[in-house]
């Protein structure tokens, strides 16, 4: 049995969820205040956890692994072979904001100065290697209302869009950290739990793999099949299967949803027809 912690609210509950479920995991939830969620056909449970807890859970080897932000596995001190998935998703930078009618000119401006932040291990060992000597405030939430009650001159603190910074009239001066929802794993598990592991990670690749990812058949004139294969871009090499008649050649192809439209335009161009576009749920490398 393969145990995974997960944030037990707010957005990355839901995404981790979201995550699961496209790996094919069927969780029976029995009770919505329920901790644990049991997956019917695959041999995992999910706890819910406050997500503060889920580094320290999977260190104590309480869980498997666990979902959480990367900057929670760094603030904890999560080794970094223990982080073993990046996924993908909760991006966000940790940053430091000052008031926007503050001139700012550069690290120096925190220089003696208080910052409050909810990451003063992360805050501490950044302004460290900046050289700068400033007061931590430990302030768990509102965060963003610090300077405007006198609490501190700055904060650090998560970013995502920007908005709330705006609406509390503080700009965004310094990146701290860059953040994504990452899987930790405990330091040992048994053999069979690792073999689930390995499972679950390949799972998670096929889902990666497919990312942005369209599956393309087209007919392609049997005399220009050398030039469009050069102006293919595949995961791998083009497969080429029986002939549609004596001029056209099936040519099949993987490639980036962002350059499809380029190509297309080009293919049409080189006489190719009937071109089929697919998009991809999973791609096992």
């Amino acid at each position: 049995m393969l145990r995974i912690a997960i944030q037990s609210k707010g957005q990355m509950y839901q995404e981790s969820l979201d995550l699961l479920d496209s790996v094919g995991f069927k969780l029976v939830i029995r009770d919505s205040n329920s901790l644990v969620i049991r997956s019917s056909n695959f041999p995992a449970e999910v706890l819910l956890v406050e997500k503060d807890r889920i580094p320290e859970f999977v260190a104590q080897g309480i869980v498997d692994v666990g979902i959480c932000g990367e900057y929670l596995a760094c603030q904890y001190g999560t080794p970094s072979e223990c982080v073993i998935k990046r996924l993908g998703f909760n991006k966000s930078t940790l940053s430091l904001a000052i008031p926007r009618d503050a001139k700012y000119r550069g690290i120096e401006w925190f220089m003696g100065k208080s910052i409050a932040t909810p990451y003063p291990e992360l805050l501490a060992r950044y302004l460290k290697s900046r050289g700068v000597k400033a007061v931590t405030r430990l302030m768990r939430d509102r965060v963003y209302m610090a300077p405007k009650v006198g609490i501190a001159d700055a904060i650090c603190d998560r970013v995502h869009s920007g908005t709330t910074l705006m609406s509390e009239n503080l700009k965004e001066v310094e990146t701290v950290m860059t953040s994504e929802a990452v899987l930790i794993a405990a330091p040992s598990m048994s053999p069979l739990t690792k073999m689930i592991l390995d499972e679950f990670l390949q799972r998670i690749d096929s889902i990666q793999a497919a990312a942005n990812k369209k599956f393309v058949r087209m007919n392609v004139p049997k005399d220009n099949v050398d030039e469009i294969l050069k102006i293919l871009p595949s995961v791998h090499r083009p497969s080429l299967s029986h002939y549609q008649n004596d001029e056209y050649v099936s040519v099949s192809v993987v490639m980036d949803e962002t350059r499809l439209w380029d190509i297309v335009e080009r293919l049409k161009m080189l006489g190719t027809k009937e071109i089929l576009i697919c998009p991809i749920d999973k791609m096992i490398l």
